[in-house]
Order: structure tokens, then C-alpha cells, then sequence
């Protein structure tokens, strides 16, 4: 891939004021879930085509304006896509975008940011607890789970992790300064687990070439559908 210019500052800028347009009904996603659910889907086990995603976190198939504000709106969001793409595979990090609590406050928005990630994870199908082992890729999505304030809303997985007194503020706190980290290990994760054959996992058993072919046609699997594998 070519080295993809990241969106300057001006052109965030301008690509919220494009998505808060009337057109959108307030249904488009604001700039922090939707680097989430990038880097989501950017991550996980498969990919995921522009025509899943774009409508996801446009909040449905737009009444675009005009062609000039389709081309605009969607070329922006796809060099976003390109350019993050980059980021989660260099060795400079991620610059995450996160806005304060409150104006001007200390406090950062870590939920919004990851609802839009876990929003990126449930796009994938099969879903990333299918593709991998399913204790290791819990452990990954933890943190993001924590963040988004899914022990608040669901005391069963609070107590499903089973933190110890005292414990889960620790590992909130630990998340927040460390969520680029978080984010690069699952991106290398799924990485890692794309190499491997047979990464996903079969709903059928595997059909040997001499057995007889699945589809009922009485010849041998080889001979029929298997011919070309």
C-alpha cells in the first residue's frame, strides 16, 4: 500500500462539520467512536469491506446532499480507514482521538471511543471469540469492556472477571494510560493468527479428498467440488 497522507487537523475539522450536516439526521457517528470501530475492524480476524462499514458508522445509507458531498464525506472517511491502517501497523503508535468530560477538564472520553471499537468487533461475522482462542481474545476485549462501562450496566460480567477489592479501579486507570497499547496487541494478535492455516474454525468437519463430495452428487469429493483445491 502507498503511504497514505493522514487528515490534517483542518480536515477533521471539516469532515465533523460534514457529518453533522442536516442530510445525516444526527445519525453518523462522531469522530471518536468511529476511530474505534476503525481500528476494530482494522484489527480483527478478517476483513471488512468499505460497503459494511461506511453505512455502519454513517448511521445508514445517506441522503447525501450532492455527488461533490458524497466524494467529499466518503473520501475523507476512506483515507481515515488508509491512513489508521498505517499507524496500527508502524512502530509509532496510534494518535488516539479522545475529547475531555468536561471543557477545558483533565478527564478524557475513553467510553465513546471504545463503544465504537466493541461496535467494530460485533461487524466482524464470524464474531472474534469464533476465530481465536477464545480465552486469549476475552482477555484482549477486556479492557475494552471495562472502558465502555460494560461492569456498570452488567454486574454478571463484573463478577464473571472476578476482580478482587479494590482491584478493577486499578486496572480502569491502568486501561486509560495504556489503551494505544491495548489496541496495538489485538491489532498483532489477529496479525499473528492470520498466518496460521486453519485459523478459523469449521462448523463442518473437513472433508477428506476420497470421501464422498457433501454436495450429494454421489462422486467423490476430488472429482466434484474438490477438483480445484
Amino acid at each position: 500500500m502507498p503511504d497514505i497522507k493522514p487528515l490534517t487537523e483542518a480536515e477533521f475539522d471539516r469532515l465533523e462539520v460534514l457529518l453533522t450536516a442536516p442530510n445525516f439526521d444526527e445519525k453518523a457517528m462522531p469522530l471518536d467512536a468511529m476511530q474505534g470501530l476503525l481500528c476494530a475492524i482494522l484489527s480483527g480476524p478478517q476483513v471488512i469491506p468499505a460497503d459494511v462499514w461506511l453505512p455502519f458508522v454513517l448511521g445508514g445509507t445517506p441522503r447525501y446532499e450532492s455527488d461533490a458531498q458524497a466524494d467529499e464525506v466518503e473520501g475523507l472517511l476512506l483515507r481515515l480507514h488508509d491512513s489508521l491502517e498505517e499507524e496500527l501497523r508502524s512502530e509509532d503508535g496510534l494518535s488516539l482521538i479522545v475529547y475531555p468530560t468536561e471543557e477545558g477538564g483533565d478527564e478524557f472520553d475513553y467510553t465513546t471511543w471504545c463503544l465504537g471499537y466493541l461496535e467494530g468487533v460485533d461487524l466482524s461475522d464470524p464474531h472474534w471469540t469464533e476465530c481465536g482462542e477464545e480465552e486469549e481474545v476475552s482477555e484482549l476485549l477486556l479492557p475494552f469492556l471495562g472502558l465502555s462501562g460494560a461492569f456498570d450496566e452488567d454486574p454478571d460480567l463484573r463478577a464473571e472477571v472476578g476482580f478482587a477489592p479494590g482491584e478493577e479501579e486499578k486496572f480502569i486507570a491502568h486501561w486509560r494510560e495504556n489503551l494505544v497499547d491495548c489496541v496495538i496487541d489485538a491489532h498483532d494478535y489477529w496479525a499473528e493468527e492470520r498466518l496460521k492455516p486453519d485459523t478459523f474454525k469449521r462448523e463442518a468437519p473437513k472433508v477428506g479428498r476420497n470421501d464422498p463430495c457433501p454436495c450429494g452428487s454421489g462422486r467423490k469429493y476430488k472429482q466434484c467440488h474438490g477438483a480445484d483445491a
